[in-house]
Parts: C-alpha cells; sequence; structure tokens
C-alpha cells in the first residue's frame, strides 16, 4: 500500500496545527510513524483489503489496519493545492470524537490480533 503525504500543505495554521495534533495522538497510540494520515491519496493492491472488514471512518486507518494484515505501506510526497471553491465542512469540533473512539478501536484490534503461522505437516 502506498499512502500520500502532504509535505507542504497550503492550509492555513489552524488547520496543519490541529492536523498535526491528530497525527501525533494517531502515531503515539496506534505506535506508528505516519506524518499525513489524513491524506486522501491511498493506493493498494486489492489483496490487501480483500478480507479486511471495512466500517465507516475506518479509511483514517487503513494503513494500520493493512500492516496488522502483514503488508508493508509506503508514503510518497504529494503536492497540496489550496481549495478554490466553497467551505470545508469538516472541522476539528465535529471530526474530533469520532475519529478518537476510531482510534481506540484500531488499537484495540492491534492489542487483541492474533500473530500466528500455521505448519502444515508431511503426511
Amino acid at each position: 500500500m502506498v499512502i500520500g503525504w502532504r509535505k507542504n500543505r497550503k492550509d492555513k495554521f489552524l488547520k496543519r496545527l490541529s492536523s498535526k495534533i491528530a497525527n501525533f495522538v494517531r502515531n503515539t497510540f496506534a505506535r506508528e510513524s505516519v506524518p499525513d494520515s489524513a491524506c486522501s491519496l491511498k493506493a493498494f493492491k486489492r489483496e490487501c483489503i480483500a478480507d479486511m472488514k471495512l466500517y465507516n471512518g475506518m479509511h483514517r486507518f487503513f494503513h494500520a489496519l493493512v500492516t496488522m494484515e502483514g503488508y508493508r505501506v509506503g508514503q510518497v510526497v504529494v503536492r497540496h493545492h489550496p481549495r478554490l471553491h466553497g467551505k470545508s465542512k469538516y472541522n476539528i469540533r465535529n471530526r474530533m470524537v469520532r475519529a478518537f473512539v476510531d482510534l481506540l478501536a484500531v488499537v484495540w484490534m492491534q492489542k487483541r490480533a492474533l500473530k500466528y503461522k500455521v505448519k502444515e505437516d508431511d503426511i
């Protein structure tokens, strides 16, 4: 899987700051080092998510879920263009609680995941 990283964001200071805080919290709880988990660019092979149970809001954590399945996740720097028209309907108030609850679910899955290999018998 490859995820995008808007390294040189063109957003206002408050939006960049809240994103940095959110990424810090996600990375700390999920023990990861993804600098921009909210970037919408996500490219993956079909088998990475073929057997994955998908839930509303889990797009924020595809990298963690794919890693749990044993796949590697790479990052690619992408250009970020500022919004030209309209206003975003998302802000820290209407996303923080839901995203944090989803994060707790992912952390729970990471801690409870069984990691074993099946050995074939030579019969």
